[in-house]
């Protein structure tokens, strides 16, 4: 077995992480890391160990996002001179830089966050993996996106089962579950999306019940409209639940 060289200087031993072949490799190297970054800090009096491992962490997060962007920009280079494996120069317009760094972004913030709100769930990983596979297999920044955050942390099995589906009929699952998810993730990404949804049910519900209640009461020339309002906010009602309930399935995913 091959003996590790050890480093003796910060440097060296950040060149040799990042040029890990394996991930074996670069956890032994960031140990070195953290043990040459520990001696700086004791040269310049900080006594504490915490620092020197929360800036090598926050150093790592920034690096892999650093490399996922690069990943991302590469593909969208190839894919748009038509060397791309699988892709052909018909499958779809040329993507501006301004879309992929918008929608790029969007997903790296959102993943983000989730991980945040549920640090052993991967959520990072498992949404970069998304992104980047259907990236690859033909799909703008844009649907890359939304299809990402529909899949959400699937695991390998059901990500390739998906992907396979996006492949074939280009959805997920199907074309009215996958158009109703994307529906309630751009509400939910505007500002107050929820909070929208939220008023729209309970101000239908409230036009449903007084119509309900003027039903008795209304004459023949009112009746026709009555009956126009409870349909509409029945209907509109409806539609704010299932807005609801796909924001209440998402928070999962």
């Amino acid at each position: 077995m091959e003996e590790k060289r050890i480093p003796e200087t910060l440097e060296e031993a950040y060149r040799l992480r990042d040029g890990a072949v394996s991930v074996a490799e670069r956890d032994f190297y960031q140990e070195h890391v953290y043990r040459l970054r520990r001696e700086e800090y004791r040269a310049r009096g900080i006594r504490t160990e915490i620092s020197s491992r929360r800036r090598e962490r926050q150093s790592a997060l920034q690096f892999s996002r650093e490399m996922f962007f690069l990943e991302v920009n590469e593909i969208t280079r190839r894919r748009a001179q038509g060397r791309d494996e699988g892709w052909s120069g018909d499958h779809g317009e040329r993507v501006s830089q301004n879309e992929i760094r918008r929608y790029t972004n969007r997903l790296d913030t959102y993943a983000f966050l989730k991980q945040l709100a549920s640090p052993h769930s991967g959520a990072v990983e498992l949404y970069r993996r998304n992104y980047l596979e259907l990236l690859r297999s033909g799909k703008s920044p844009k649907e890359a996106y939304y299809l990402s955050r529909v899949i959400g942390l699937a695991d390998e099995s059901e990500f390739r089962e998906a992907l396979q589906n996006v492949r074939r009929i280009g959805y997920p699952k199907g074309r009215m579950p996958y158009v109703v998810e994307k529906a309630a993730i751009q509400i939910r990404d505007l500002p107050g999306g929820m909070i929208l949804i939220l008023l729209t049910f309970f101000a239908s519900l409230f036009a449903f019940v007084w119509a309900t209640g003027a039903w008795d009461q209304a004459d023949s020339s009112t009746i026709f409209f009555v009956a126009l309002g409870l349909v509409g906010a029945g209907g509109l009602m409806l539609v704010s639940a299932v807005f609801i309930v796909t924001f209440i399935r998402s928070i999962n995913k």
